[in-house]
């Protein structure tokens, strides 16, 4: 059993290529037999339960990685799931949003008040050349709110994931009204990152190798056969109707491939980028000299990917941070 640890609280249309892959057989071809796994965060979030040895691999973003660097304790990326990152703001067209400056004089409600998308939202709606100080922001606490708060009343607009959220409401998806960050280009990055921890990967190489080129192969056949995928996230994902789950499918599909149509891939250059910006904002879980340390220490790789013909890193030995 390989115990993979999903992101969020529940599963969602961007691991469809997994549970496609799941379903047709390919993880047993190459001997795996994975458990997909998420839920509440009572036991720690997934980095945690990861670091701890309490699943094989999990979803994580850069910032939690990162801060788990801890020698062979460290986790290790092996992959990336999106090539953007998947935020943005989310309202309907009766709100006569269209763009971030819109925002002037808005309730604008930033998930659990994350201090990373109130400055993103500060740089769109300033990028944009509207001024801020005019946005009324919200914290709503512990709740994610997704477009039915806006059918409601509660919200003009939130910020949460444009990919999914958006469709859950009871209005027709054309009254939808999606503003990513990646739009406007505010801090560009990868939304989450594959990663094992390092004395895992040590004992398992081929293992790992043989999990990405699978998941890789499911993605692939999503982008093919799109039907297929929903179909092989229903069980999970019962609770939702099948239109949502194609709706969010098409948003989120283009997000999976690199501009050579490659899954997995990594563009270091971004992720330093990205690093820098969340130093400059006080938004990094380590200073930022530690962060880019253990960047070109190798803790995020491409080398196991099945297009790649890079040589596995040994990743250099880190202090304790964190």
């Amino acid at each position: 059993m390989l115990n993979v640890r999903l992101e969020y609280v529940h599963p969602w249309t961007n691991h469809a290529g997994m549970y496609l892959a799941r379903q047709r057989g390919l993880y047993r071809q190459q001997g795996i037999d994975p458990e997909f796994t998420s839920g509440d965060f009572f036991r720690g979030d997934p980095a945690y339960l990861l670091a701890r040895g309490e699943c094989d691999i999990a979803l994580l973003r850069l910032n939690q990685l990162l801060f788990h660097q801890h020698e062979e304790a460290s986790l290790i990326s092996v992959a990336v799931m999106n090539q953007c990152q998947i935020g943005g703001i989310i309202t309907n067209t009766s709100t006569g949003i269209t763009r971030f400056r819109d925002l002037e004089g808005k309730r604008v409600c930033i998930p659990m008040g994350v201090k990373r998308l109130y400055t993103e939202l500060e740089q769109a709606v300033t990028k944009d050349g509207g001024d801020f100080s005019k946005v009324i922001a919200l914290d709503p606490g512990e709740w994610e709110p997704d477009i039915r708060s806006v059918e409601r009343g509660k919200f003009d607009a939130f910020i949460n994931v444009a990919w999914w959220e958006p469709y859950q409401g009871s209005q027709p998806f054309d009254q939808v009204v999606t503003l990513p960050f990646d739009s406007i280009d505010v801090a560009p990055h990868h939304s989450y990152y594959v990663c094992v921890r390092r004395e895992f990967l040590d004992r398992n190489p081929e293992m790992i190798r043989s999990f990405l080129a699978a998941t890789e192969q499911g993605y692939r056949m999503v982008r093919e056969d799109k039907a297929a995928a929903i179909a092989a996230l229903q069980p999970a994902l019962c609770h939702i109707d099948p239109d949502v789950l194609a709706a969010s499918l098409d948003a989120v599909l283009p997000s999976w491939y690199d501009a050579d149509g490659r899954w997995g891939t990594a563009n270091l250059d971004m992720v330093r980028s990205y690093t820098e910006w969340m130093g400059e904002n006080g938004h990094l879980s380590v200073p930022l000299d530690q962060a880019m340390q253990a960047i070109e220490r190798h803790c995020i790789t491409n080398a196991l990917l099945p297009q790649s013909d890079a040589p596995l890193l040994s990743p250099v030995a880190l202090p304790e941070i964190g």
